[in-house]
């Protein structure tokens, strides 16, 4: 189960490693609520995947440490490359991955291991049809998903706007 305080180190840890300000991925008026259905997928897949329940709340919990660290005060890039570093372990290197992913597609990633006549391939399930929508990669693309957008008709005929305004950076 997930706190408030778990949702700002989520959000935090989610806009240090998609370099999107913490105000998009949080918006002041959210009537969509995409953050609180990825946090659940990320407790949940990553508790399920990992075989370890604790997984995810220690993710969240190095975070906190890195972003509250003073002396040094650490960046966004040093805070996001301590926790992709190897020696977090493989599961909390590959969680924070997929942190990345889902932000980005609006699915959860699964990765199936090379055999003998495949290599490793990343197969993904969309999560909702909200979060397919949601996926960060249309902002990237300043663009929008077939059959949902909130461009007017026509607006393909104007330069579009900075990536910046899309990123919040």
């Amino acid at each position: 189960m997930s706190s408030n305080n778990d949702m700002d180190n989520f959000i935090a840890l989610s806009a240090v490693l998609t370099g999107f300000n913490a105000n998009i991925l949080r918006p002041f008026l959210d009537p969509v609520d995409i953050k609180s259905e990825y946090l659940q997928v990320f407790f949940t897949r990553i508790a399920e995947e990992s075989g370890d329940p604790k997984l995810a709340t220690n993710i969240l919990a190095k975070f906190a440490q890195l972003n509250g660290q003073t002396n040094p005060k650490l960046n966004d890039q040093q805070i996001g490359e301590e926790m992709l570093a190897p020696a977090n372990g493989a599961n909390f290197v590959l969680a924070c991955r997929k942190l990345i992913f889902m932000w980005y597609s609006g699915a959860w990633p699964t990765i199936i291991p090379a055999s003998a006549t495949a290599p490793e391939t990343t197969v993904s399930e969309i999560i909702s049809a909200k979060s397919y929508t949601c996926g960060l990669v249309w902002q990237v693309m300043q663009s929008h998903p077939m059959g949902d957008s909130n461009f007017r008709y026509g607006y393909w005929a104007k330069a579009p706007i900075p990536l910046s305004d899309y990123t919040g950076n």
